[in-house]
């Protein structure tokens, strides 16, 4: 397993969708797609309203029932990357699973830390170098 930073959002111009672009100490990578309203949540856009996040509600509601969110760990399972948060209350301790998306938001929303299996990294490599007759051009402000 392998602790994970975040490197960037990207967010395509032509259509909106988005790209966490994740990377560990010894340099390998892995990007977690975003839909467009997620992609600019965890930029740092101001939001167009007053509605609060479904994964800030989560985080404080965790919290006032006495949780504490520790970690988590992006894992692969049945051929598809999903997230695992990492809670402890007192002396018991839970895994909520959630897609990867949801994962990326709850490290970055709650601080907390990011990791990734040696499996989970290895599929994101193995998808990158894979080609993709639907993507565009591949500009640099081209996320697909």
């Amino acid at each position: 397993m392998k602790r994970l930073e975040l490197v960037r959002i990207r967010i395509c111009k032509q259509c909106g969708r988005g790209g966490a672009e994740l990377r560990s100490d010894d340099g390998e990578t892995m990007v977690v797609a975003l839909d467009p309203v997620r992609a600019r949540e965890l930029r740092g856009d101001p939001p167009s309203d007053d509605v609060e996040l479904i994964v800030d509600h989560l985080l404080a509601s965790l919290r006032r029932d006495g949780g504490s969110p520790q970690e988590v760990v992006l894992d692969l399972s049945d051929g598809t990357v999903r997230g695992l948060l990492s809670c402890s209350r007192g002396e018991e301790h839970e895994v909520l699973a959630c897609t990867a998306e949801e994962g990326v938001a709850l490290a970055v929303r709650g601080g907390l830390k990011l990791y990734a299996t040696e499996e989970a990294l290895a599929h994101a490599t193995a998808r990158a170098t894979k080609p993709d007759h639907r993507r565009g051009d591949g500009g640099p402000d081209t996320v697909h």
